[in-house]
């Protein structure tokens, strides 16, 4: 196994190599806010008092290293910082303005800017914060001039009243989050929380939980290439954990949710114009779609049609279609059991661009 390929296959920087490992669990954070009927004074009152919700864990599968990746290839983020304490994507704010059909069209939303840092947390186990900014971007189909934006939080009532004592208790709390009378802005909520804005956005994080486990006993990332051996041929290869998939026993290996895999499908998938066969054949929206064989080589030839012929394995592209010719050398793991982990890698057959898929 080697971190090193596996980190250069994903296109990512060295930095990243203590993070390592699988996340199992995520823990989802948030913001809470009380509308406290007040009874304590000559007459009621309404007031708001807003607190830190404590996190709440589940199960939840994912590589680090895959996630990195998709950050940096899918998403639009950047790497801000990269030290032996984090490494940090950034994607700013933005304003996009809604063209038809949208429900939208004709107004400018707000895209709150996103931070991602992964930080260690001790010898065997490191974190993933995901934190935007918690703002409510459209209400009620009207896109917010976010001047003071809506918080988004959770809304519980509560009663509190004078006791024999004297001293105010609180008689009762809503049991489910409620449609409060009024929803609190950025500017009341800052006040009464004594949070800044880098605060709020960490305590409405999610947070994922990477356990360093062995990359000899455990599936810590997966890639894919697309080599060219020689003029009209490409290869798939399959990386598992930085080694080719083929040349080792990855069925021995322990996946992102406690489970091994008996293998995974295998698949050259051709986005050039319309679909050939019904969508019960070809799920994925594909021109066509042909299996990897087994030494992961296809021989593409430019023609009049779009075709594969299995005897051959040889794909004929149209390049004189509007559609620009694109291939995906795709693999998803199997048994998926619903969590479908899979990886792939687009190539142009046209300009010969890759990019991460």
């Amino acid at each position: 196994m080697s971190t090193t390929t596996a980190l250069q296959q994903l296109g990512l920087p060295p930095e990243l190599a203590p993070y390592e490992g699988q996340v199992q669990t995520r823990t989802t954070y948030g913001l809470r806010v009380y509308e406290i009927y007040d009874y304590t004074g000559k007459s009621m009152v309404i007031r708001y008092e807003v607190e830190k919700m404590n996190g709440s864990t589940q199960a939840f599968g994912m590589y680090p290293f895959n996630y990195a990746s998709n950050l940096l290839y899918n998403f639009g983020h950047t790497i801000t910082a990269a030290d032996d304490t984090q490494v940090v994507f950034d994607k700013p704010s933005s304003w996009v303005l809604h063209e038809p059909p949208s429900g939208l069209a004709g107004q400018r939303v707000y895209y709150c800017k996103t931070s991602v840092k992964y930080r260690n947390v001790d010898a065997q186990t490191a974190a993933i914060d995901f934190m935007t900014e918690p703002y409510e971007t459209v209400v009620n189909g009207k896109a917010e001039d976010m001047k003071d934006p809506l918080i988004r939080a959770q809304y519980l009532a509560r009663i509190v009243k004078l006791g024999a004592d004297g001293k105010p208790y609180t008689v009762w709390t809503s049991k489910y989050a409620i449609t409060p009378k009024r929803r609190l802005r950025r500017a009341e909520f800052m006040k009464l929380s004594g949070m800044t804005e880098q605060d709020l956005m960490f305590h409405s994080r999610t947070q994922w939980n990477i356990v360093k486990v062995s990359n000899t006993t455990h599936i810590t990332s997966i890639a894919m290439d697309i080599e060219q051996p020689q003029d009209g041929q490409l290869k798939s290869v399959v990386y598992i954990n930085g080694q080719d998939a083929r040349t080792f026993n990855y069925q021995a290996l322990v996946n992102s949710f406690g489970q091994k895999y008996t293998g995974y499908l295998w698949l050259w998938r051709l986005y050039n114009g319309p679909r050939i066969g019904g969508t019960t054949d070809n799920v994925y929206g594909s021109t066509l779609n042909a299996p990897i064989n087994n030494d992961g080589t296809l021989n593409v030839v430019a023609g009049s049609t779009n075709s594969y012929d299995a005897a051959t394995h040889t794909l004929t592209f149209n390049p004189s279609l509007t559609e620009e010719a694109k291939i995906i050398a795709y693999m998803e793991f199997m048994p998926a059991n619903g969590k479908n982990e899979n990886v792939g890698k687009e190539y142009s057959l046209e300009t010969g661009i890759e990019k991460y898929f």
